[in-house]
């Protein structure tokens, strides 16, 4: 079987077969059959993004005390830390298991949703879209399954249902989040944008770092439709600030966690 297909509920049955302890077994199973129900068990570990990750994050982080809600984050990372280290995946998405709702706040107030408008890509805002389309779809897929879930009248330990619910509200929060998003965005102006000097949202530049010598190419984009994982950088994260504005041939430095960083620009599209 390769590792394309190896599903999630594969991916957890073989992590309970490392685990020992009985102890250890009845609290991933509880955390890991949220987990299971909230991606869906037969969607393959491979496809798991980043920052889904990181959504589930905050969903958990609403679940009980801090202490609980910390057991049950280490519970997961356990879990995405192994099947990292046997090669289902290649992405170490363990450290992406954080809160969403600190993300979010720092999204809205860095990207500047409290203004009147937020300049987005096409596909940025296609994507978006899209994203809302699926979502609204989920809604009746969901309710059916709460009320079968609800059907069990001993729902003190209904963990299908409880699963159920924490979806539904976060399909809820994220169709809000989206259309917010889309009332004050406003597509990149291709026409103003060639009229402009150095970098703007929607530029795509090919710079160089000085130190290592090597080419990347990356796109400058809105906070909402960054990532990082597709070259996608946001025009207020730490490489995008001091690129905006900045003209060919420029030497640029970033001073970013990984320390100081020194590129030149090669050409801006």
């Amino acid at each position: 079987m390769g590792n394309e297909t190896v599903t999630l509920n594969e991916a957890i049955s073989q992590y309970f077969a490392t685990l020992k302890k009985r102890e250890d077994q009845v609290i991933a199973q509880q955390e890991l059959f949220r987990l299971a129900q909230w991606f869906g068990p037969s969607r393959p570990v491979v496809d798991l993004k980043p920052y889904e990750i990181g959504e589930y994050g905050q969903k958990m982080d609403s679940r009980g005390t801090a202490p609980q809600a910390s057991d049950r984050v280490k519970t997961v990372r356990s879990f995405l830390s192994h099947v990292k280290e046997i090669g289902l995946i290649e992405i170490n998405l363990a450290q992406h298991l954080r809160s969403r709702k600190s993300r979010s706040r720092k999204v809205i107030r860095e990207s500047g949703l409290g203004q009147e408008r937020v300049e987005m890509t096409k596909e940025g805002l296609l994507r978006l879209k899209d994203e809302m389309e699926r979502l609204k779809g989920e809604r009746v897929p969901i309710s059916s399954e709460i009320q079968r879930a609800a059907a069990d009248k001993d729902v003190r330990e209904n963990a299908p249902l409880e699963a159920a619910r924490e979806q539904l509200g976060h399909v809820e929060s994220r169709i809000v989040e989206i259309e917010a998003t889309l009332k004050i965005a406003v597509l990149v102006d291709a026409a103003a944008k060639k009229k402009r000097k150095g970098v703007s949202v929607g530029s795509k530049v090919i710079m160089k770092d000085i130190d290592s010598g090597r080419e990347k190419t990356i796109t400058i984009v809105s906070a909402f439709e960054a990532n990082p994982l597709e070259d996608k950088i946001s025009d207020v994260s730490p490489v995008g600030k001091a690129l905006m504005k900045r003209l060919e041939k420029e030497a640029v430095v970033v001073e970013s966690p990984r320390g100081t960083l020194r590129y030149t620009i090669k050409k801006i599209t």
